[in-house]
């Protein structure tokens, strides 16, 4: 049995691209892939969690940040039927994760191991903890002060 009990499967893989027309660069990725277990996407569907926060991320690497702040409202509504009500932010969510595979890109390569690295030892685990602690209301406690 590993860290993460026997539900959740992550696979984590790092990827190059090229990045830019005239003016190319090879940028640095990190695809996350987590698999849950029938439990746990229980979990996060009955008590509403797709859009709950696991990382705050900036604008990745491969996206140009002016050009995505001036999109239009149309555009946005379009982003968010098509690829889900997260998808006009970067932030890793619950919902980004059960749709697919989530690549996230850098400008070099130890950005994207520290960010794969914050991945395996705090954002997963916590995330794991999230669900195993929202398995269940508390229990009602009588006491005097």
């Amino acid at each position: 049995m590993n860290q993460w009990g026997a539900n959740m499967k992550v696979n984590i893989s790092h990827k190059e691209k090229t990045h830019g027309l005239v003016f190319k660069k090879t940028l640095h990725g990190v695809a996350l892939q987590v698999n849950f277990s029938a439990e746990e996407l229980a979990i996060i569907h009955e008590r509403k969690l797709s859009r709950v926060v696991l990382l705050e991320r900036d604008v990745p690497a491969d996206v140009d940040k002016e050009s995505h702040s001036n999109r239009g409202l149309v555009r946005k509504i379009a982003t968010a039927a098509v690829n889900g009500i997260d998808a006009n932010h970067f932030d890793l969510t619950f919902g980004k994760l059960i749709r697919g595979k989530d690549e996230y890109f850098f400008n070099t390569p130890i950005e994207a191991k520290s960010y794969a690295e914050e991945l395996k030892t705090d954002t997963l685990p916590l995330a794991k903890a999230y669900l195993e602690g929202d398995k269940t209301t508390g229990e009602s406690d009588s006491f005097e002060l």
